[in-house]
């Protein structure tokens, strides 16, 4: 690898640090403000709930990545905390619904509403074809590492 190579590397590796840290604090900063202990995996699941409207337990488990055990015991502390429901398909009693509660949905509004602001504040220091490209190229490198993980 040649010395400029490299140094992109480091450059690209400092921003995305940067990326990470700030989106962990904005995620821990929401779960502070919330009697909730969410964690990361948590609201992650939440989210997918959240914009799918309900899901089973294995696509949840898929998409998290999570065995059946873990994504039982996650989804058991989320109802718990009154976050999450299980509810069964009128059509077929075997399957099982885990849809969002009514406080699970304030909540997922609550924190998507302020992480758009969020986003919007980091977006802000682009111009709009900055902003068009930023998106466009990350969405490549989305694509190229998708590609190679399958």
């Amino acid at each position: 690898m040649n010395e400029q190579m490299q140094k992109k590397i480091n450059e690209l590796d400092k921003i995305n640090d940067t990326f990470f840290q700030l989106r962990r604090a904005f995620i821990e900063d929401q779960m502070k403000e919330f009697s909730y202990s969410l964690t990361a995996t948590k609201y992650s699941v939440l989210k997918m709930i959240f914009e799918n409207h309900k899901c089973m337990v294995v696509d949840i488990s898929n998409k998290m990545r999570l065995t059946s055990g873990a994504t039982t015991t996650l989804l058991n502390q989320l109802e718990d905390d009154k976050l999450i429901q299980r509810t069964r398909d009128e059509k077929d009693r075997r399957v099982v619904w885990i849809i969002l509660s009514k406080d699970g949905k304030a909540l997922m509004e609550t924190i998507l509403r302020k992480r758009d602001h969020f986003w919007m504040e980091m977006l802000s220091t682009l111009e709009r074809e900055e902003q068009e490209e930023y998106i466009r190229l990350l969405k490549k490198i989305e694509a190229g590492i998708r590609a190679k993980v399958k």
